[in-house]
């Protein structure tokens, strides 16, 4: 009986190998769908990458200015009940109503926020209630913290894109009990709905840092560049897992890698940053005062059917206006909305740039949405070099 030889065997083994290889493993291609824009000193990995295959953003509806007549009266005086615009021409402010309403209730109308089909623009209710708070946010956004919303700003569209309720929102976690583990094994309030890892970390993060507002830097860098007050907790294993898990959250929500904000060779050196970390710091800053002083304090006005499983009214993250992008749906460059921009501040943008003096960047505050046919004392975008 003549056996086979030994390279025999090992060819058919190697056969059979690749066969069953191309018949397993997919295919590996290009994934010519991303592109990466590099930037940085040469050599140091420094890129954002963008996949092309991602929908468009939605296009935000504009509502064309009308010229105010000459001796036109004010909303406020014309209108009754009416507590935020009241300063506006009443053509300009029923223009800002047609826009709020393209942008939140395209399908409803007005009857969205004022009476249902039987119209009552004068009446109370909790949405209409609702409205004016989140009108007054936006306009304290636009006005206050130029240096993260730049000269875009935003608008109603930013976060509703055209829905009732936006998508991205967040809910304290129920506590979780042991034995139910963490990554560290402790009892954590995983997402087991997710669709990716990232989603499927908890909002213990979200509650820490952008309602609570502890500090964040101290727990993994030895030195912080920004004045951020005290920090009592020290190198702490579980409070340096919440940050990065609220980084992997925040680089999901702006659809970007760590360097986006981060020198990958020196991650916790500001020296070595882009400036887009300037621009995310103040967008922490900002997201934790809106979470603290305007969402967490609408629960009396809120739906029951909204509230989340503590009871607690919905909160905003970073993805809840950009929606997974860099730079985020709608925003006052096609279109200029005067009265969604509150008073100007006389100092610093934000309290970001009255903290840290000794940064100039930070106190270059644009003004948002300046048409060219405004007269307006020039602004740079933080992100300008000197």
């Amino acid at each position: 009986m003549n056996l086979p030889k030994p390279s025999v065997l090992i060819l058919g083994a190697l056969a059979f190998g690749l066969l069953m290889f191309g018949l397993l493993v997919p295919p590996w291609v290009l994934p010519i769908h991303v592109r990466t824009n590099s930037y940085g000193p040469a050599g140091s990995s420094m890129g954002v990458y963008n996949d092309t295959t991602k929908p468009a953003a939605l296009l935000q509806p504009e509502v064309d200015a009308i010229p105010a007549m000459a001796g036109e009266p004010l909303a406020g005086e014309v209108l009754t009940n009416v507590q935020v615009l009241g300063d506006l021409s009443a053509t300009e402010f029923n223009r800002t109503m047609d826009a709020m309403t393209q942008w939140v209730a395209p399908e409803e109308g007005c009857g969205f926020c004022h009476g249902g089909e039987n119209l009552n623009f004068v009446a109370e209710n909790r949405r209409k209630s609702i409205a004016r708070e989140m009108l007054k946010m936006t306009r304290t956004i636009n006005a206050n913290w130029t240096n993260h919303v730049g000269a875009q700003g935003v608008t109603c569209f930013t976060c509703h894109q055209g829905r009732n309720i936006p998508n991205e929102r967040w809910y304290l976690d129920v506590p979780v009990v042991p034995p139910r583990g963490g990554i560290a094994g402790k009892p954590q309030a995983w997402d087991t709905d997710a669709k990716t890892i990232r989603q499927f970390f908890p909002n213990r993060p979200q509650r820490m840092f952008l309602l609570q507002g502890l500090p964040i830097g101290g727990q993994v860098q030895e030195n912080e560049a920004l004045v951020d007050g005290e920090n009592p907790y020290g190198h702490n294993l579980d409070y340096a897992e919440q940050v990065y898990i609220l980084m992997m959250q925040m680089s999901e929500g702006l659809g970007v890698n760590c360097t986006y904000c981060h020198q990958s060779r020196a991650a916790r050196d500001w020296a070595q940053s882009p400036p887009t970390r300037l621009r995310g710091y103040s967008g922490i800053r900002m997201t934790t005062a809106l979470n603290q002083h305007v969402f967490s304090r609408l629960g009396p006005l809120t739906n029951p059917m909204h509230l989340g499983k503590a009871g607690d009214p919905p909160k905003i993250t970073c993805k809840s206006c950009h929606n997974g992008r860099q730079q985020p749906g709608g925003g006052m460059l096609a279109g200029y909305y005067p009265g969604l921009i509150g008073p100007l501040p006389s100092g610093p943008g934000n309290p970001v740039a009255a903290a840290n003096p000794r940064i100039p960047l930070l106190a270059r505050a644009p003004r948002v949405g300046v048409p060219s046919s405004v007269t307006a004392p020039p602004f740079h975008p933080i992100w300008e070099p000197d």
